[in-house]
């Protein structure tokens, strides 16, 4: 390829039958102040549904690429990386919109702060139904995810210090890869999306290890949201909360582990992945019991795998507090920040 054909970023997505979420994604794609970027369509249905809504936005930037299979969704991000071009690269889902400043605004903080790996913004939670909106404890519509820093706040990270903070959300309340982008040779060089069978983490897997090769800047702006709503992933593949647990420690430790600090940072690691479990399985067994639909899930079986897990047995407590008394569990929880701020 001519290097000056090549464009500064490429839109890596994959789709399977969202149709209206995609075509909203794409418009917010097509929004954007800074226009040197492509975008790359991995469609997973063998029919083919996405092409149209692709090929209707008129515009040469927009490729589609079906798979002749369902790969799924981590082989189908990897093949929406292996077909694109641009120097850097952002992985975004089908239903998770960017604001139009997002590639402007990440250029910016590149020119002002370069030679890191990767630039990241903040989020917004936007929900969209009641139900959800409640078992969060938010409310529908917009819910800001800013550090309590001032917004707009850069912050540099070398890769230990990003991870050490990573793993303790010390650095936004809440991380989502589509509001960041990445060097494509450092995407190619640690492998991808990480795939390690499951879905679950994916955002936080990709976050830790992309970080950890040349460190990260981070802006304290929302550059774009992820939607919250009934179609969202894992609410339905609970036989692989353990997988995501084992083998996310397993994978993201393999790649991370010669970063400086490493005893430290995998002990957070551990802590961060049982935190997620807790809270995830939490959400889980309020949303089977209070949703009405008559489906009945026992989680039972799970819980007892997941809590034999080594490093998750400490949490079996946390678990059981957060579930059946979470006014208590949130007394303790408040506490515990009161007495670490006094500190």
């Amino acid at each position: 390829m001519n290097p000056s054909s090549r464009p500064a970023v490429s839109f890596c997505f994959t789709t399977f039958k969202r149709h209206d979420h995609l075509k909203s994604t794409l418009e917010s794609v097509r929004a954007q102040t800074f226009g040197d970027y492509e975008v790359i369509v991995s469609d997973n249905d063998p029919a083919q549904s996405g092409r149209a809504v692709v090929e209707g936005m008129g515009d040469a930037r927009f490729k589609y690429f079906p798979n002749e299979t369902n790969l799924g969704m981590k082989k189908s991000f990897n093949a929406s990386l292996n077909r694109s071009s641009g120097e850097y690269i952002v992985m975004i889902a089908d239903d998770d919109p960017v604001y139009p400043d997002m590639l402007e605004t990440l250029m910016k903080i590149k020119q002002e702060h370069p030679g890191y790996g990767m630039y990241l913004g903040a989020s917004n939670w936007v929900v969209t139904d009641p139900f959800i909106a409640t078992l969060y404890k938010v409310k529908t519509g917009v819910t800001p995810l800013l550090s309590a820093q001032p917004e707009g706040t850069v912050t540099t990270y070398s890769p230990s210090a990003f991870l050490k903070n990573f793993f303790n959300m010390n650095i936004l309340p809440y991380y989502l890869w589509s509001t960041g982008f990445v060097r494509r040779d450092i995407m190619v060089e640690r492998g991808g999306v990480p795939d390690y069978g499951t879905a679950f983490l994916g955002d936080f897997a990709y976050l830790s290890v992309m970080g950890s090769h040349s460190g990260v800047v981070v802006i304290n702006k929302a550059l774009g949201h992820q939607t919250i709503h009934t179609q969202n992933y894992g609410r339905d593949q609970n036989d692989q909360i353990k997988m995501a647990a084992v083998n996310f420690v397993a994978y993201v430790g393999e790649k991370i582990r010669n970063v400086e600090g490493w005893p430290e940072i995998e002990k957070k690691m551990h802590h961060f992945v049982a935190v997620w479990v807790v809270s995830h399985l939490s959400f889980l067994h309020h949303y089977f019991r209070l949703s009405g639909s008559g489906k009945a899930v026992d989680l039972k079986p799970i819980e007892k795998e997941i809590f034999a897990v080594p490093f998750m047995k400490k949490y079996h407590f946390k678990y059981w507090l957060k579930t059946y008394f979470p006014r208590v569990h949130n007394m303790g929880v408040a506490l515990k920040k009161k007495l670490s701020k006094s500190n």
